[in-house]
């Protein structure tokens, strides 16, 4: 009774906002056609005609797809991969530059060197400062290099990672799950991630996808191991827990979604998994100690917990114009020495703004910043900072990728990849109908992402990317759905 009760109520949320993102998306479409160039026209109409060829044939695709997996699509598969490796390689050697914003920021003081914010950047912004000692080991480990060879040492890094992951999505879904939605979202992945320029950005979010990966693996493998394993997973797991919170706090809402998934079967998992419970509790305890011991009595970076900004400073922020990056409220918070009053400045702004939009216009407001937050199929890849990000390579051999990504995508790609993106959603709702354990834990990360973009700093898609494997394996869960639907017509027929 109480898993169909949180069944019905994820299904109908969901309903709501995939819609409501699935109208965003065929909005920036339309836009995006509109502002093709006549070389994207070309681009696209050789792209379409490809579609329309996989559509005509998609029975014998289909055939295909559904055979087991011969030499020969062996063979295909390894070329695959190496073209995909040479194209990362390409993206990495090509893109990589200098961003202005936060990972300007991290990088300069991982290389000890003068940034623009001041070293203050991270006690307002304690999360960042994780990552930017991540980087400052990494730039010490290798010699202390400039900043154009450790900035395409950490994009490889986060295309191996990005790489790894993806691996993982598919052996876990395959395990856990099935080939099929284990195909689908390593696919998605690929397109998507694999080979954007994502990876080509010393930041928290081509990390946090992986993580995100990760995190999920460790705990299917928890959740359903029958052998001593389970406490090497639960070890795994409450570290990861804390890497989790330290890279981008959203992320443990994962394990906030299991929590509420297992209630109904909490009083047994207590009892029988007692040991695992603990060894998780024990592990983020010793982890988050040690790293905030180091971290608040370090000579690198001095810090001030006093002047880190509270949720309500991100709730403040998420709740007026687009629901994104305000200057002025962050200037405004920096001015208030107290942390106390800081936090109440925010909450009665945030009422404030509420009583202003009164209930309907909130609800209209929450509409259109989903649609922000969700419709935009490149991740906003370009949006944030001016400069987004400056190449180091200004030589010809980057003369495709600049035409592709920079300074932001090519309408013509845009176009194509929100094409695949509706396809993504469509899938998405198609997962509805399924109502097993793993489905439920999907349904309610994904739920919980977006009603957290919601409620907080939002306003762009580039947030989405930290959770797409979550969403990736439901579309992947829907298009099996689809299959055994088409399977029964072609049965009936």
């Amino acid at each position: 009774m109480w898993k169909n009760s949180l069944n019905f109520i994820a299904n109908v949320l969901l309903f709501i906002l995939i819609i409501i993102t699935l109208l965003g998306v065929c909005s920036e479409l339309l836009f995006n056609i509109v502002s093709i160039s006549r070389t994207g026209v070309i681009i696209f109409d050789v792209l379409s005609l490809l579609l329309l060829m996989m559509i005509m044939f998609r029975k014998k695709l289909y055939i295909i797809y559904k055979r087991n997996i011969s030499a020969k699509i062996n063979i295909i598969f390894a070329i695959s991969l190496f073209i995909i490796g040479i194209w990362q390689l390409y993206l990495v050697l090509t893109i990589s530059g200098f961003s202005k914003w936060d990972p300007g920021n991290i990088i300069l003081q991982a290389m000890e060197k003068k940034q623009w914010a001041g070293e203050e950047y991270f006690s307002y912004y304690p999360n960042t400062y994780f990552l930017m000692l991540l980087e400052h080991v990494i730039w010490y480990l290798i010699g202390k290099p400039n900043i154009e060879v450790l900035t395409i040492i950490l994009n490889i890094l986060n295309y191996l990672l990005i790489d790894s992951g993806i691996y993982t999505l598919y052996r876990v879904s395959k395990k856990y799950i099935n080939l099929v939605v284990a195909k689908t979202a390593a696919l998605l992945s690929i397109i998507f991630i694999g080979v954007s320029p994502w990876g080509c950005l010393t930041y928290s979010d081509p990390l946090a996808f992986s993580l995100s990966i990760f995190s999920i693996s460790l705990l299917l493998s928890l959740r359903f191991s029958t052998t001593n394993r389970k406490y090497m997973y639960s070890f795994l797991i409450g570290f990861l827990m804390v890497i989790d919170y330290l890279v981008k706090p959203s992320l443990v809402i994962l394990f906030i979604a299991a929590i509420i998934v297992t209630l109904p079967l909490l009083k047994e998992l207590i009892k029988s998994e007692r040991l695992s419970i603990i060894i998780i509790a024990m592990t983020v305890m010793a982890s988050y100690g040690s790293y905030l011991a180091y971290r608040n009595n370090n000579s690198f970076v001095t810090f001030d917990s006093s002047k880190s900004f509270s949720m309500t400073h991100f709730a403040d922020m998420g709740i007026k114009n687009n629901g994104g990056y305000s200057q002025e409220d962050t200037v405004r918070d920096m001015q208030i020495l107290d942390s106390k009053e800081r936090q109440r400045a925010d909450i009665q702004d945030w009422v404030t703004e509420f009583n202003r939009k009164g209930l309907t216009g909130y609800q209209v407001f929450l509409v259109k910043k989903q649609i922000l937050n969700t419709s935009d199929a490149s991740f906003a890849w370009g949006n944030d900072g001016e400069p987004f990000i400056r190449p180091y390579c200004k030589s010809n051999f980057a003369k495709l990728s600049r035409k592709l990504f920079i300074p932001k995508y090519n309408s013509a790609l845009k176009a194509i990849n929100d094409i695949l993106w509706i396809i993504t959603l469509i899938f998405m709702l198609f997962s509805l109908c399924a109502k097993d354990w793993i489905t439920l834990l999907l349904k309610y990360v994904v739920l919980g992402f977006a009603l957290f973009l919601l409620l907080f700093e939002g306003g762009r898609s580039r947030y989405l990317i930290q959770f797409l494997p979550y969403g990736f394996l439901l579309s992947g869960i829907g298009f099996y759905k689809l299959q055994k639907i088409l399977d029964e017509r072609i049965k009936l027929v």
